[in-house]
């Protein structure tokens, strides 16, 4: 079928004209995404993870195997539902453990809250930190724990807590967890990782935030972080440097040094992305009783929770 010649000037025009619409409806929409995390992200308040920070630091006891382990998860399970989260509960599973001479047969408990995906809600992206905390010594009545680890769970209460307030919905389901027993063995995390809640497969990538609160330098041009990462997960990576460029104070580096040590690896171990985030300078109070607020930076720790907020809205 021959066109007319006079139609093609008009199926030129029409063509065009259709271009320029997906053009503009494409604009349209990176500039409403943009909008969205800009707004995410000038609600993360230092103030706020400091407050989450010294509320778990006043426990005065986060060990996992203490008596009163459950009592710490049922706290962080209110914590959520006080942000907002009715659906936050608490995962459950059990371990035995023979530590310092003792063992120990219990049940152990994950705390999770979510938001459910728009397109893919049973595709699930996790951001999470573990509760629990340790000392180096056999004491193991008081155990402040701020930077190891009240930082990384104040970092997850804080992103859920922001994308609550700004109803923020994402097209994958963005799963909250605080992980219990982190420091008897990666327990919690390695029980999830393994049997996801029914998500199989379908774990798009994890977020770790473990230790991101000591910086000693009061002058944002000397902070970095760390994101530690994994065979499978560099191109994350690469996106999260990207994304620290465009949306926060903070250069970054790659030492994958310590990547086994943390909730990311059981992750990684069952095949998923994941990236660990870690202060680049080594807190010199770990596993002792000065792990205390007041030897924290949360101007700094604000930077880091921006950088994996901006990374969970971007992808979603």
């Amino acid at each position: 079928m021959k066109l007319s010649r006079s139609l093609i000037p008009v199926i030129l025009f029409l063509s065009f004209l259709i271009f320029l619409i997906s053009c503009q409806k494409e604009d349209n929409e990176e500039a409403a995404k943009e909008a969205m995390i800009r707004s995410l992200l000038n609600d993360i308040n230092a103030d706020s993870i400091r407050n989450d920070v010294i509320w778990m630091q006043n426990m005065g006891n986060r060990f996992s195997l203490a008596d009163d382990h459950r009592d710490v998860a049922k706290k962080l399970m209110k914590k959520f539902q006080d942000i907002g989260y009715d659906n936050a509960c608490l995962d459950s599973f059990n371990i035995t453990k023979t530590f310092r001479g003792a063992y120990y047969a219990q049940v152990q408990y994950n705390v999770i809250a979510s938001i459910e995906g728009s397109d893919y809600p049973d595709s699930a992206c996790v951001v999470g930190g573990h509760y629990d905390n340790i000392l180096s010594t056999s004491d193991l009545t008081i155990i402040p724990g701020a930077n190891d680890n009240a930082s990384g769970t104040a970092a997850v209460l804080e992103i859920a807590r922001v994308m609550k307030k700004n109803n923020f919905r994402p097209k994958s389901t963005i799963m909250f967890i605080a992980f219990g027993a982190e420091e008897t063995g990666l327990l919690g995390s390695s029980d999830f990782a393994s049997n996801p809640n029914g998500f199989s497969q379908k774990i798009r990538f994890m977020l770790n935030s473990d230790m991101i609160a000591y910086e000693p330098s009061v002058s944002d041009a000397n902070w970095y972080v760390n994101i530690l990462d994994y065979d499978n997960s560099h191109t994350l990576r690469h996106d999260a440097d990207v994304l620290s460029a465009r949306y926060t104070l903070l250069s970054t580096v790659n030492d994958n040094t310590n990547n086994t040590r943390s909730d990311s690896y059981p992750f990684f171990v069952n095949g998923y992305r994941a990236l660990f985030f870690f202060s680049y300078d080594i807190a010199p109070n770990y596993h002792t009783v000065n792990d205390v607020a007041s030897e924290c930076n949360f101007n700094y720790c604000r930077e880091i929770v921006k950088l994996e907020c901006a990374l969970l809205a971007d992808k979603n």
